[in-house]
């Protein structure tokens, strides 16, 4: 089977930003994805990663030696981008410094034995995909909240101590577990019943002062359309006749169950939604989820003040883009 591969290269020594490169690579569709690496190191002797950790991005997505090139083309197509765990900590090509994964454990590393400690090590690309770093690079890692709640389960006893440990600045209020796994793995529950137990969240409000509400901007004769929400419920907007522009962010969480307990770090993530739909065209943004669409308008002056930028989009239900076809 051949693969077209755009693959990462970035030295840190030499590199002011990264680029990435086109490969041609042939490879049988029962091996490893990972068995591509070698390949492509073949071609461009730049090439780096670490054959004892081998675990990357492709198309967004964390693999590892346990999937199949088939299940990734089967998913993805072939034409395939490949990038490191967390592209900020690259050091050479796939190889990224590490080291805050071991640094972050430091404060529970008290009471781990030799099996907790491998449970750990055993969520190394889970704490890499914390969807939080993009926000905040100084957080404690998913890794750590869900060997956390691990500890607590093996010995309440020690929930207080460890609950104190992981709802310090940069913990577990600033978390909200999103899957970035090629496989399906949430998480999200622990994270849910870890801020239960807790106590005192440091809520970040943002000030409204200066805020503007939401109010429709005029729309051109051509205007893009983008989608948050399902993939059937961007079909029903495809029925309506609408073409729907893609972009990044398109999966990613909002932040809205962030927002009574952290609402800055909520705001941020629904500014990335938003920021990187109308980045990419779109003039309107049709929301599935009636709560979010609200959580959105409500706070549109907040989101523009966080990112200290203006995202003049209209926000639309289904029926208001239905309502807009029939008056045109």
């Amino acid at each position: 089977m051949e693969l077209q591969i755009e693959a990462f290269f970035f030295d840190a020594n030499k590199d002011y930003l990264p680029y990435y490169k086109k490969f041609n690579i042939n490879i049988d569709k029962e091996e490893p994805i990972t068995n591509i690496l070698p390949l492509i190191k073949e071609q461009s002797a730049e090439f780096n990663y670490n054959p004892t950790k081998e675990y990357f991005r492709v198309n967004s997505k964390i693999v590892g030696a346990d999937i199949k090139v088939e299940e990734v083309v089967d998913r993805f197509g072939q034409e395939l981008k490949i990038e490191p765990l967390l592209e900020y900590r690259a050091n050479s090509s796939l190889l990224i410094d590490d080291s805050n994964f071991y640094k972050n454990l430091e404060p529970l590393k008290p009471f781990c034995n030799k099996e907790d400690l491998e449970f750990y090590e055993s969520l190394y690309p889970i704490f890499f995909g914390s969807e939080t770093f993009y926000f905040n690079k100084n957080y404690i890692g998913d890794s750590v909240i869900i060997l956390a709640e691990h500890l607590i389960n093996k010995d309440n006893s020690k929930e207080e101590e460890i609950l104190e440990i992981i709802t310090q600045e940069d913990g577990l209020w600033d978390g909200e577990y999103e899957n970035n796994m090629f496989k399906d793995i949430d998480y999200s529950q622990t994270f849910e019943s870890l801020k239960k137990r807790a106590s005192n969240p440091p809520k970040n409000r943002v000030s409204s002062l200066f805020a503007r509400s939401y109010k429709e901007v005029p729309l051109l004769d051509e205007y893009g359309v983008g989608v948050y929400g399902s993939y059937q419920f961007e079909n029903r907007v495809r029925e309506l006749g609408f073409n729907t522009i893609s972009y990044e962010a398109r999966e990613k969480k909002c932040g809205i169950s962030l927002l009574d307990t952290n609402e800055k770090m909520a705001l941020l993530k629904a500014g990335r939604v938003l920021s990187s739909a109308f980045d990419n065209g779109a003039d309107i943004l049709v929301v599935e989820d009636s709560k979010v669409l609200k959580y959105f308008k409500d706070n549109i002056g907040k989101i523009e003040k966080v990112l200290n930028r203006e995202l003049p989009l209209n926000l639309y239900s289904l029926s208001d883009l239905q309502k807009l076809k029939e008056a045109a």
